[in-house]
């Protein structure tokens, strides 16, 4: 992994807009000399901005459609990592819905690898475009172990993130669908 992708997953998994010097470090295991450089480009390109007081420097996200970006390609990896007995249930069921769909997360076990037997597969659906998932559901039901989850919410409502069901979904799970729109609410969240 090259160093920036280091420090963007380093911001992905901290889910925080600002980090410090040393806290960066931490979480990109990159030497000093290393992380300054990749920085210093970063700051450079706009990407991140710098705040410096008396004990530490602070740099912030400032384009957060490129974090974003970055952010989805993560996901894409996750998803891809996932176990092939979530993983292709979740595909089957992506490869048959229609198009209208601003995200759909996946969240709970399943999305921390940690499924079990009588585990099931949580979807958060974000449409603004009413729509029956029932028998694409059923269908991928019939060639899984897990059985699907499946809430459905507005983008109104997942923006506002009142919901605990949407809180969950924010805090464990990762998107499988729409990553980048995703991700750019994220992004005004994260403090």
């Amino acid at each position: 992994m090259k160093p920036e992708e280091k420090i963007f997953l380093a911001y992905y998994e901290s889910r925080k807009v600002e980090l410090y010097f040393n806290e960066l470090k931490d979480l990109a295991m990159l030497s000093d000399s290393s992380l300054a450089h990749n920085l210093k480009k970063l700051v450079s390109q706009r990407m991140l901005s710098v705040n410096k007081t008396r004990s530490n420097t602070f740099y912030k996200v400032e384009n957060k459609r490129i974090f974003a970006l970055e952010f989805s390609k993560i996901a894409v990896l996750k998803f891809l990592d996932l176990n092939r007995g979530v993983r292709i249930p979740i595909q089957n069921f992506l490869d048959n819905i229609s198009l209208g769909i601003y995200s759909i997360v996946l969240f709970g076990s399943a999305s921390k690898k940690m499924e079990r037997k009588g585990s099931d597969i949580d979807l958060l659906i974000i449409t603004d475009i009413k729509q029956d998932f029932e028998a694409i559901k059923k269908e991928v039901e019939n060639i899984s172990n897990y059985p699907l989850n499946i809430f459905i919410c507005s983008t109104q409502e997942f923006i506002k993130g009142d919901d605990h069901i949407i809180i969950q979904a924010k805090k464990t799970g990762f998107p499988i669908k729409g990553e980048q729109n995703y991700y750019e609410v994220l992004l005004d969240e994260y403090k």
